[in-house]
């Protein structure tokens, strides 16, 4: 592996051999990885009972380390370590780079010498895209790790966020503002719980985190996540890392009023709690279910902003 790589591509991995296969043959076929420009980091977080040989081509600046700590702040901790470039890019498993993927991501860092982090489009690849549910459209690709700002490249505005699925950041950036709190982030199955990423863009401040649409990745959604019962997880883990993050924007009052004004926009013989759970017709009606799981949850969780009274 190269010493002197500008970039190092990250690909933290949990016991999805043949997702990662799908992941790293894109990149070596649709990017420069050569030890040069970027270099490949994989590692393997996978428990050592489960692990599984991962091959990679001879001479590309490529090679495969393991974190023995399960949960994702860790192997992306180790990854900041063992990284040699000067920017570390972040790649999830499941994620399909644009061609010339780590070329649009150093042309935003050197177009922007003031922005510490570059994040770029991440778009969903549904795995039955000739099978989606009635319920579902991309409104609630978001929930699935999805984003797409714009088509124009510019700093955050302050209710944005880039995502951990195509995430380029100065290794500076850990000396000077820390790293990813192991507290937060995924745990192998074990839980949802996420905002590992945002904790971090909390700190660095969305005025120094650039957008790159340019810079895309697809995001692999598995048939299985494309389910009410997913989603409505996956709500609930956001509102539990929202609380443990400390980076909740809603009060009590406001977690009070959001759950009262949605629960009446249900059908009406759900109009109670089963609001929390009945299957939607629409994804306008799912929007609001889930929105009512994330105020309940809130509430449950005594999540609210400080200061206001219980």
């Amino acid at each position: 592996m190269s010493d002197n790589a500008r970039l190092t591509v990250a690909i933290c991995t949990f016991d999805r051999y043949d997702l990662l296969n799908r992941t790293v043959s894109t990149l070596l076929e649709r990017d420069r990885i050569d030890g040069h420009q970027a270099e490949l980091l994989i590692v393997d977080n996978t428990p050592l009972a489960r692990r599984r040989p991962i091959a990679l081509p001879e001479g590309r600046g490529s090679r495969v380390t393991f974190c023995d700590e399960t949960g994702l702040s860790h192997a992306r901790n180790l990854a900041i370590d063992e990284a040699n470039g000067e920017i570390i890019a972040f790649l999830d498993d499941d994620a399909l780079v644009c061609s010339g993927w780590t070329t649009q991501l150093l042309k935003a860092f050197d177009a922007h010498p003031d922005a510490l982090i570059v994040g770029g489009r991440v778009v969903p690849l549904y795995e039955n895209a000739d099978r989606l549910p009635e319920w579902y459209d991309d409104r609630l690709a978001s929930h699935l790790s999805c984003i797409d700002w714009s088509d124009t490249g510019r700093f955050l505005n302050e209710n944005e966020w880039v995502v951990g699925a195509n995430l380029a950041i100065r290794k500076d950036v850990f000396r000077q503002y820390g790293r990813f709190d192991p507290s937060l982030g995924r745990r192998g199955t074990a839980s949802l719980l996420s905002n590992e990423e945002t904790a971090l863009l909390d700190r660095v401040g969305r005025h120094r985190t650039f957008y790159c649409p340019e810079a895309c990745v697809e995001h692999i959604i598995a048939a299985d996540r494309l389910t009410p019962e997913h989603f409505r997880r996956r709500v609930f883990w956001q509102a539990i890392s929202d609380v443990v993050s400390g980076s909740c924007w809603m009060t009590l009052d406001l977690a009070y009023e959001r759950y009262k004004t949605r629960m009446v926009l249900a059908p009406p013989q759900y109009r109670n709690i089963k609001a929390l759970s009945y299957l939607p017709r629409t994804s306008a009606e799912f929007v609001v279910q889930l929105e009512s799981i994330y105020a309940m949850a809130m509430i449950a969780s005594a999540g609210f902003k400080q200061g206001e009274d219980a």
